[in-house]
């Protein structure tokens, strides 16, 4: 359907366009190329040279969002008989990296997009089956959930050149599925689910399209908040809990904490019990700054041939981590997802 929507667009572009233009891009098989920026136009008696204006890009997420609108929704999930009052689970899900190629002989594990796949879902049914039945989850989706942010394979800032398994197309589908399957999961074990998609360096716009698809699917599903956020934070309250989290790419440890003390500071007078999450390095690291526990987490992928050999030996696991409303953390869930 998008598709055809982009088709569409293009054509009425190409009809609104100059006549010569027009011309030129009909006489080469192009019409339904869409505008062009720039380019030669030649004819018997002189070549011009062409150059359109910009118009500033188009809005991505209006793009992402209209691309999933109509979709069917996912049908209506039971809630749970029996759960804990005052009780929070959060599934943190940092650096999935989907769509990313490994072999065992470079990294030491084979990764492509079904293995991936497998990794996170078993890894989420095994951390749901431990943890307790919380009445409230939230399932952290927290940045670079895909390998590749387009089709380019490249890294939206830098540019390096990544090793990839699939299309982008094959792995934003597979990404998506994923974390569908991981949100249901949760949803049959609690009563409430939230689901935060946030942005990470390597999904600087692909985010958005596993956030608007979550959104569409569980529309139908009260129990399933998808929070629509732009930004690169997550941020709740629970009772006497505050728990708040970003990638981890833009800012270190203590100017995370100083920023959550100011942009949110009512939230913060009224709690007791802080905790921050973030991933990107792709190794452990906790500390109290400010009397608030930073987190920051390992990543879900393992490694792929550039952290090799550059000596990254961090292991790759994920979690649950259960919160009372009252005291704080309560317990928690490690499950490793290695196979080195």
């Amino acid at each position: 359907e998008s598709s055809v929507r982009e088709r569409i667009r293009n054509a009425k572009k190409h009809a609104e366009a100059d006549s010569a233009i027009q011309g030129a891009m009909s006489s080469v098989g192009m019409a339904d190329a869409g505008p062009l920026h720039s380019g030669w136009i030649k004819s018997e008696g002189a070549s011009l040279y062409f150059q359109m204006p910009k118009d500033g890009g188009a809005n991505v997420s209006e793009i992402v969002r209209e691309a999933f609108e109509n979709i069917p929704a996912c049908p209506l999930i039971p809630s749970p008989r029996e759960f804990t009052d005052g009780l929070l689970t959060v599934y943190p899900i940092f650096d999935a990296h989907i769509g990313m190629r490994a072999s065992a002989a470079e990294s030491g594990e084979d990764m492509d997009n079904e293995k991936a796949e497998a990794r996170i879902t078993g890894g989420m049914a095994q951390c749901i089956s431990s943890a307790p039945m919380s009445e409230q989850a939230v399932v952290l989706i927290g940045g670079d959930a895909l390998h590749a942010n387009d089709q380019t394979a490249m890294t939206p800032k830098s540019k390096h050149i990544l090793d990839v398994a699939s299309s982008y197309d094959e792995a934003l589908d597979v990404a998506i599925r994923t974390f569908a399957a991981c949100v249901e999961m949760a949803a049959h074990k609690h009563k409430n689910v939230i689901v935060s998609v946030i942005q990470g360096n390597h999904d600087r716009d692909a985010f958005l399209a596993i956030m608007y698809a979550m959104r569409e699917r569980y529309r139908d599903n009260p129990r399933i908040e998808v929070q629509r956020k732009h930004g690169d934070f997550f941020v709740m309250e629970w009772g006497r809990v505050m728990i708040a989290s970003h990638h981890g790419d833009k800012a270190k440890a203590e100017r995370l904490v100083m920023h959550m003390a100011d942009e949110w500071s009512t939230m913060w007078g009224r709690t007791r019990y802080r905790y921050y999450f973030t991933g990107h390095m792709h190794h452990t690291k906790m500390q109290d700054i400010g009397g608030v526990q930073v987190e920051q987490l390992r990543a879900v992928a393992p490694r792929d041939a550039y952290a090799a050999s550059h000596s990254y030996s961090s292991r790759s696991e994920m979690q649950a981590i259960t919160y009372h409303r009252d005291s704080g953390e309560v317990s928690r869930v490690k499950v490793s997802l290695d196979t080195r």
